[in-house]
């Protein structure tokens, strides 16, 4: 990998960590046995359900990135910048 590469997988790690940090938490929880099925905590959800959000947040991450759009930090600093 050259360091145009790195830079670049770098870029959008930092640029999307809102994204990546959601989908690392939302793998942990699961990871914990963080689920209706194990807990009966409803705010965990069931497993199929959090799969489910999983791939849509995994799919979201990547059509952001193919397509260039704002992550969700950069939508926070723009919404709070135009006051």
């Amino acid at each position: 990998m050259s360091e145009t590469e790195v830079t670049k997988v770098l870029g959008i790690t930092e640029r999307y960590s809102r994204e990546i940090l959601d989908i690392k938490n939302k793998l942990h929880d699961l990871e914990s046995g963080r689920i209706y099925e194990l807990t009966s905590s409803r705010m965990d959800g069931y497993l199929a359900t959090n799969i489910i959000e999983l791939k849509k947040m995994i799919a979201d991450l990547i059509f952001k990135i193919d397509t260039d759009s704002p992550s969700e930090n950069e939508k926070l600093v723009e919404a709070l910048s135009k006051d």
